[in-house]
This record gives structure tokens, C-alpha cells and sequence, in this order.
């Protein structure tokens, strides 16, 4: 059994996040991928951004529907506290104690990956699969990268996807302006996002 694991804010989730998990499927010959929202990333930039997860979760549940080799596992929801992969990957591990598990993460995720929490031993439990991304990026720093985690045992792949130049941070800045996105998020995420008015610029009462 090959078991795909794909961690993130999902905040919101968005097309990208599918599109490349629907490759991260294909190409790896994946029973499941599941998706494992963060409560609180450890090495984000905008956690004041980070919309709460019981709507970052039913966000999840939609863009997913449909499709059956999608799931979501909530374990870092229910942990609460900053989210540690490499306390996910020992559940998955203990879950499915045969399975070969495949760790999803993109480029400017593996440029800074050896900085994670304990790293070493998610390494030694799951393979590597690096999405590339629309990232400017020196190749000579990433060769570097993959020729240090190798050394400590790890196995590297890099997983050809679209290269969509479309990100959550770009969704937050939109939807703060007023501005569209239809089509950047499926329609019924886009939906809950106005149902619930995520995102949008904080009101401020007249003076």
C-alpha cells in the first residue's frame, strides 16, 4: 500500500493544492492521499492570517468531495498546539505499519526542510516527493539540499507538475480588496468564503 500525505494551513485550500495532488496520485501510484490541515504551522509568516479550522476543515471537506482517493485526517486539528509533521508521520506510521508513505512537500518547503522539527526521523519513515513551484530558486542550493538530506538516508523525488502560479497568500490579498476569485478555488469553496465572510478587510467603526 503506498499512502500519500499532504500537509498544509490549507488557508484556503485552492485549485493548485488539487491539481498537484491529483498528479502527487498518479505519479506515485497512491491508494490515498490525505490531506492533513495544520492548527498552527510552526515556521508560517501569517499566522494572523490563518482562518479558524473548523473553517479551513469544512473548506476542505467540499473542495474534496468527489473525489475517492482524497481524504482528509484531521489528527493536527485535534492535537491543537503548533503542528509537527513528524508527530503526523509517526501516526501514519503506527496506522499503516506496512504502507510505504510518501510526504508531499513543495520546493520552498525542501529549501528549508533540514530547519523542521526532528527531521531526521521523518526521513527515515517517509519518502520525499518535492513539488515544484513557480519559485525563483538557485539549482546549485537545491542540488546542495537534496545531496544533504540524501546523505542522511533520505529518499528525494521530484514530481513534475503544473507550474500554477496560484497561492492562498494570493487569495487572502484578493479577497481583502474585494476582488474575485472565481476560479482560483472551487465554486463551493468560494462560496463558504462569502457564506462566512473569511478574508475580507477587517471593518473599522466610524469615528
Amino acid at each position: 500500500m503506498r499512502i500519500g500525505i499532504f500537509g498544509g494551513s490549507f488557508n484556503p485550500v485552492h485549485i493548485a493544492h488539487l491539481i498537484v495532488a491529483e498528479h502527487f496520485v498518479e505519479a506515485q501510484g497512491l491508494e490515498r492521499c490525505y490531506f492533513v490541515p495544520a492548527f498552527l504551522p510552526p515556521l508560517k509568516r501569517a499566522v494572523e492570517e490563518l482562518a479558524p479550522a473548523e473553517h479551513r476543515l469544512a473548506m476542505l471537506e467540499r473542495a474534496l468531495a468527489g473525489n475517492p482517493r482524497f481524504c482528509i485526517e484531521p489528527c493536527e486539528l485535534q492535537r491543537g498546539g503548533i503542528s509537527y509533521t513528524v508527530e503526523t508521520v509517526h501516526e501514519f506510521r503506527q496506522r499503516f505499519p506496512n504502507a510505504q508513505l510518501l510526504l508531499l512537500v513543495g520546493m520552498d518547503q525542501l529549501l528549508e526542510f533540514r530547519a523542521w522539527h526532528r527531521w531526521e526521523e521523518i526521513v527515515q519513515m517517509a519518502q520525499l516527493c518535492v513539488a515544484l513551484r513557480p519559485i525563483p530558486v538557485d539549482q546549485r542550493t537545491v542540488e546542495q539540499e537534496l545531496a544533504q538530506l540524501r546523505a542522511h538516508g533520505a529518499s528525494v523525488e521530484l514530481l513534475q507538475t503544473p507550474l500554477l502560479e496560484v497561492s492562498s497568500s494570493e487569495i487572502r490579498r484578493r479577497l481583502r480588496q474585494g476582488r474575485s476569485v472565481r476560479y482560483l478555488v472551487p465554486e463551493s469553496v468560494r462560496e463558504y468564503i462569502v457564506a462566512h465572510s473569511l478574508y475580507a478587510a477587517p471593518q473599522h467603526p466610524a469615528p
